[in-house]
């Protein structure tokens, strides 16, 4: 069953395909190019964890490529060292993904790879050991890493007891709480072919992509089952929006690492163009109005961007500098500043017009690329059931007006308090300090100051 084709006079044509099992593939046909980028994308990430599985999600990323009941993780490494290829992984709080990228000629290779993992893992004991203490690494390499850190706390912060708010890789305590009943259990209730979609990108057609997937689409997979329902505590309901407040963890850090953040609902491909838009005029590169304020003008900070977080139901707006204690309070009112203006005004035309001309050459130049043009469509799949042309997304962009930006900002600006986060070292003096909570004041409505030693 094909739902959709989109075609332009870019050589992009998409198309998509859902197997009688529920297994959903999309392919970009792109014979101008030489490659092939592969991914399964797996519709589970961290907010579908329980606390009993916390970091499972992640654990299973790690091990998927440790080998199956036929090769081993050698002999994957092997057969795509040996075309020149690579492959990879990452989980978010929303999905786990597997990709290759490999010549064009050895799409082969990367779906006969792609079936052995996910229809005959093996999940050995000793694999499961060796990566426990790899997982460990990453959670104290991320602790030592004071940037990483601070995001994680801000989200957390941001959104309280919902399971949005856990970071991806676990606790310690729930890492060396896996076992290997776990691991499975866990893989057979969420790696479903109804809850997984295929997307292809590069020098193929979408005939022979969908009958070298044709084993995973029109056959019943191994010990899978529909769960009859998916717990509330599971994450699956959306948050009730986003938890306003001022926090600050007393760190040993020599920067004040900070973070403002305001609810963000984007709706539509237009709000989230006009998202793109304000987050490049804000805090976008070297050009935008936060580091020009923070960096060039009051060399306040090496590292300022804005960030626009977005999740299936729920995103936030936020900005990021790395500061001096001293200037922490000064660095959120421009933030509190410049947002304000943009609800107030919009982003000027001549602005306005210099990032669109940015954003559509930045996709012309992603068109280089069968990984970029992979990520894109699976991306809009993911989250809007279509893709979208150069030509449709080029008249989109093109559609963006001032007040659209200035709309969409103002809506964001009622939509809730923000959340501030600030990690970095107390101030010794105590006077110093009663400035810092004084001075907060104002910057949210709850703006009481949380201390953790």
């Amino acid at each position: 069953m094909i739902s959709y084709i989109v075609k332009d006079g870019m050589r992009h044509e998409v198309k998509k395909h859902i197997y009688p099992n529920g297994l959903t593939i999309i392919v970009d046909e792109a014979p101008q190019l030489m490659s092939v980028a592969i991914a399964a994308w797996v519709k589970t990430g961290t907010r579908h964890e329980d606390l009993n599985s916390w970091g499972m999600c992640h654990f299973l990323e790690h091990m998927l490529f440790k080998g199956s009941k036929k090769k081993g993780a050698t002999d994957i490494s092997k057969a795509v060292d040996r075309v020149g290829g690579d492959f990879n992984a990452f989980t978010s709080r929303e999905h786990t993904c597997f990709h290759f990228y490999l010549p064009a000629r050895e799409l082969k290779l990367g779906a006969t790879l792609l079936k052995d993992i996910l229809f005959h893992p093996l999940f050995a004991n000793k694999e499961i050991e060796r990566e426990r203490e790899v997982v460990l690494q990453e959670i104290a390499m991320t602790k030592e890493n004071p940037e990483e850190e601070a995001f994680d706390r801000f989200i957390e912060k941001c959104y309280g007891k919902h399971a949005l708010a856990r970071q991806i890789l676990g606790s310690k305590e729930s890492i060396l709480a896996i076992n290997r009943k776990m691991v499975f259990e866990f893989f057979y209730q969420h790696y479903r072919p109804n809850n997984m979609m295929i997307s292809v990108s590069g020098a193929v057609s979408f005939d022979k992509v969908r009958r070298e997937f044709a084993q995973l689409g029109e056959s019943a997979w191994p010990k899978r089952k529909v769960p009859l329902s998916l717990k509330a505590q599971w994450g699956v309901d959306p948050p009730d929006g986003t938890c306003p407040g001022f926090w600050w963890l007393n760190s040993d850090t020599e920067q004040a690492h900070v973070l403002y953040g305001i609810p963000a609902p984007v709706d539509t491909s237009k709000d989230r163009v006009i998202s793109q838009i304000v987050q490049q005029h804000l805090g976008g590169g070297m050009s935008s109005v936060i580091f020009d304020q923070i960096r060039e003008k009051k060399g306040w900070a090496y590292n300022v961007y804005a960030s626009a977080i977005q999740f299936l139901d729920s995103s936030i707006f936020s900005i990021y500098a790395g500061v001096k204690v001293e200037r922490t309070v000064d660095t959120l009112n421009v933030f509190k500043r410049e947002l304000a203006k943009v609800g107030r005004e919009g982003v000027r035309l001549a602005e306005l017009n210099r990032i669109k001309d940015s954003l559509l050459g930045a996709f012309q130049l992603s068109q280089e690329s069968s990984e970029s043009r992979m990520m894109a469509i699976s991306t809009h799949e993911l989250f809007f059931k279509k893709d979208l042309s150069f030509r449709a997304y080029e008249k989109l962009v093109r559609s963006i007006r001032v007040v659209d930006t200035q709309v969409l900002m103002s809506k964001w600006l009622k939509a809730g308090d923000p959340t501030v986060f600030v990690l970095g070292k107390k101030p010794k003096i105590k006077k110093e300090w009663i400035r810092i909570q004084e001075r907060a004041v104002g910057l949210t409505k709850k703006s009481l100051i949380f201390l953790t030693s």
